[in-house]
């Protein structure tokens, strides 16, 4: 387990390790290359170069391309050279055969490496989610929060032979809001009107922020009358004049679609997604 952890690492560090002595070499033979060599050696120090940049990027199948028309080229050039004049072929010319193919191999080993990192990334990010319960804007509870809480007040109300419901309040011109209003202003709108949902109910009642869009959720202990008498405090205070002043320099007009329904035993048997979406549903057709 361990070493699987590490996995990507070790391969993303290998590769790069790899990469970086090739090309050290290659430049090396290059600035202690005599006047006679001195033009094959740059030729083939600018093609490792080359290589490396593509296997960098992850263009694997080019680089090997490259790496064997490359390879070829040089060594035929080599092999007509000695059969005709007699040159010889020096330790130099058969690190031009092995540098560029290592190169590629540590390109290779790179790749892997970063995908399993971006893949153990991706992973944790995940798991953190998954675990996060309080929306890092509005310091509220979120949609996971919401679902647990669900089954406690639902378990409770039964007991009790009390009602609960619950809402869901959505921004209704949300797309316009985030092009007319900066990034900052935007998120200032939700945080004030989330403090406005939690400021209409009462203290035993429970404020969610069940998404990125602006919209929140309460789980409510009273039945549809009651929410009737939300629904009428918290338009009040959205109309306000002054309920959205100090945040930008035009002027902000906020306008909800609420939705409510109060829970029933036998239509949503402890279903709490099902529930949330007929809410949802009732919201949407809030005109």
């Amino acid at each position: 387990m361990k070493s699987s952890k590490y996995e990507g690492k070790i391969l993303h560090d290998i590769g790069i390790s790899i990469i970086f002595v090739m090309l050290f070499i290659c430049t090396l033979i290059t600035s202690k290359a005599g006047e006679d060599l001195f033009t094959e050696n740059l030729v083939m120090t600018i093609a490792v170069f080359i290589v490396a940049m593509l296997a960098l990027f992850q263009f694997v199948t080019l680089s090997i391309v490259l790496v064997s028309v490359t390879t070829v080229t040089y060594l035929g050039i080599k092999i007509f050279l000695k059969a005709s004049q007699g040159a010889d072929i020096d330790a130099v010319s058969f690190l031009w055969i092995l540098l560029p193919g290592l190169t590629v191999l540590g390109g290779v080993l790179y790749g892997r490496g970063q995908g399993k990192l971006l893949t153990q990334n991706a992973l944790l990010k995940r798991q953190v989610e998954e675990l996060v319960m309080v929306d890092p804007l509005t310091n509220l509870y979120n949609l996971r929060s919401m679902f647990m809480d669900m089954q406690t007040q639902v378990s409770f109300a039964e007991r009790n032979n009390q009602h609960i419901s619950l809402m869901v309040i959505k921004l209704k011109y949300y797309d316009q809001l985030r092009q007319v209003l900066k990034q900052e202003e935007y998120e200032q709108v939700l945080i004030r009107v989330s403090q406005y949902v939690v400021d209409t109910v009462r203290l035993e009642d429970r404020v969610y922020a069940i998404d990125d869009m602006g919209s929140f959720a309460i789980i409510l202990t009273t039945d549809v009358v009651g929410c009737r008498s939300v629904v009428n405090r918290l338009r009040n205070k959205l109309d306000n004049e002054e309920a959205f002043t100090g945040i930008s320099s035009k002027p902000i007009r906020v306008e909800v679609k609420i939705g409510y329904l109060e829970y029933d035993k036998e239509e949503y048997q402890r279903d709490a997604r099902l529930f949330l979406t007929k809410v949802e549903e009732e919201a949407d057709f809030d005109e």
